[in-house]
């Protein structure tokens, strides 16, 4: 667990840091890609997290958000919220979350129907972009192979590993994302994270350009 949270304090303290692409056009093929990655490779995605966060006046970011529709129950095991966190007298900090406990062709239409709105991807369009997806795995993967696997796919050049029993984190770089965050005087944009558990299960997360998501 204290991986967990070390992950969770770097993600909040990373904000000044990011490199955004500018794009959520990029962010969309950012996405696919990761999709791609575990339909390939036959490993059913259990869960997806997008996390977009940006800076704006209160009352810019009031406008926004009113006049987006949110659903607040959970539909097909999809949740989207929108948050604020007050900066100051003039900022606030909106932060957007879409998670799916689940992945298909109408979850994915949801997420690039609202990321493509013109409106959404205007405000969001400087902001901090995360993607995550995760396969919970009831069959026995060797985490070395795997890790294999994804370096060799996204051609990632490794700038740190987090090795422990059971549980591997990589960081690294890809030329196929584009969002760049500093580590250790050198720039990541993937991190992916595998953990070996009982009864033959296996956690297998990827995120750009971090893991947001428990691990």
């Amino acid at each position: 667990m204290r991986w967990i949270s070390m992950a969770i304090l770097f993600f909040l303290t990373i904000s000044l840091f990011y490199q955004s692409s500018n794009s959520l056009l990029a962010d969309v093929e950012t996405i696919e890609k990761l999709e791609q990655f575990f339909v390939e490779e036959d490993l059913d995605i259990n869960l997806v997290n997008v996390t977009m966060r940006i800076v704006s006046n209160e009352e810019e970011a009031n406008s926004f958000i009113s006049n987006q529709e949110v659903n607040s129950q959970k539909r097909n095991g999809i949740n989207e919220k929108f948050s604020t966190v007050y900066l100051d007298e003039n900022r606030v900090k909106v932060i957007y979350e879409f998670e799916s406990n689940g992945w298909s062709n109408e979850t994915k239409k949801i997420l690039q129907d609202r990321m493509l709105d013109p409106k959404f991807r205007h405000f969001f369009k400087n902001g901090q972009i995360y993607s995550c997806f995760q396969s919970r795995t009831d069959v026995k993967i060797n985490s070395n192979f795997m890790i294999d696997k994804i370096s060799n796919y996204f051609e990632v050049e490794t700038t740190n590993v987090l090795n422990e029993e059971n549980f591997k984190v990589v960081s690294g770089t890809t030329k196929q994302f584009e969002q760049y965050i500093p580590l250790n005087n050198e720039s990541i944009n993937i991190q992916f994270a595998i953990r070996e558990q009982g009864n033959d299960q296996n956690i297998i997360t990827i995120g750009t350009p971090i893991l947001v998501i428990e691990y």
